[in-house]
């Protein structure tokens, strides 16, 4: 079962199924995407982003909960859920990171203290990216 966040504010600001929005989205309190954003947001409380949702923006929010795919940063002052089946392609930033089952993360992840500022990156010389899948209970089933 996923756990979702609703924030301390209300949920003022939806994007349904079948609507695009290019730009600058600044959110006084929480929001829900279930279509597509490009551009940049900015959420003073939670953003959730449904099954349908996609995000191609720079994310900075309060906390985030993805159901569905975001392509771009996401800087986070308390916590990510990364539901099952979601995707996300770019840096995380916060300080909880919460990774469901069949989730997907490419990216780096920057946990802890302060989330002003840049995430921080691990030099890679091998040309490789980096990324983090986790496996279904079938493929990590272990014989005991």
């Amino acid at each position: 079962m996923s756990k979702s966040l609703t924030g301390e504010g209300t949920m003022n600001t939806l994007v349904g199924h079948g609507t695009t929005l290019d730009g600058s989205l600044n959110v006084s309190s929480s929001m829900r995407v279930d279509g597509k954003i490009l551009g940049q947001i900015t959420c003073s409380d939670s953003l959730l982003v449904g099954k349908t949702g996609v995000v191609e923006a720079s994310v900075k929010v309060k906390n985030a909960t993805i159901g569905g795919k975001v392509i771009g940063d996401i800087e986070a002052s308390e916590v990510v859920i990364l539901e099952g089946n979601s995707t996300v392609i770019g840096d995380v930033t916060t300080k909880k990171l919460i990774i469901e089952e069949g989730a997907v993360l490419n990216g780096t992840c920057h946990m802890g203290g302060e989330t002003s500022g840049k995430t921080a990156r691990r030099e890679d010389t091998s040309g490789s990216q980096t990324g983090l899948q986790i496996p279904s209970a079938s493929s990590s089933e272990s014989s005991e």
